[in-house]
């Protein structure tokens, strides 16, 4: 399973917990990435959302979930379609990997910089 799971309590930048639609950031960023999904018809990631993940310095954070390979948090990022869509092209390189490891020369530039951790698959 593969899914991306966005903080709904995170700010919109570190002057608002708002924007001017009256979205957290991270509901905001969840809605982007719903609507880049369906417009490319693609139902093999899942979009789910959770009340705070514990990484407030770095707002907007998202956990990029995968119960075969590596998982990661990321945070940092803007509640705006082009930070989904670079969220998404680097969650499709680790999808393409044995491991989830992405070499980082492959990785979007807009993803560099994210990274909080990196979490080993959940196997029993």
């Amino acid at each position: 399973m593969r899914r991306i799971v966005f903080c709904t309590t995170c700010r919109h930048s570190v002057e608002e917990r708002e924007g001017p639609d009256g979205l957290t950031g991270g509901e905001s960023l969840a809605r982007q990435m719903e609507s880049v999904l369906a417009e490319s018809g693609r139902d093999d990631i899942a979009v789910a959302r959770q009340s705070c993940l514990w990484s407030c310095l770095r707002h907007c954070n998202v956990f990029l979930q995968d119960t075969e390979r590596y998982s990661y948090l990321a945070g940092g990022f803007r509640p705006e379609r082009a930070e989904a869509e670079a969220i998404l092209a680097w969650f499709d390189l680790h999808g393409q990997s044995a491991t989830g490891e992405v070499p980082f020369k492959t990785w979007p530039q807009a993803m560099r910089g994210h990274f909080i951790t990196r979490l080993p698959p959940a196997k029993p």
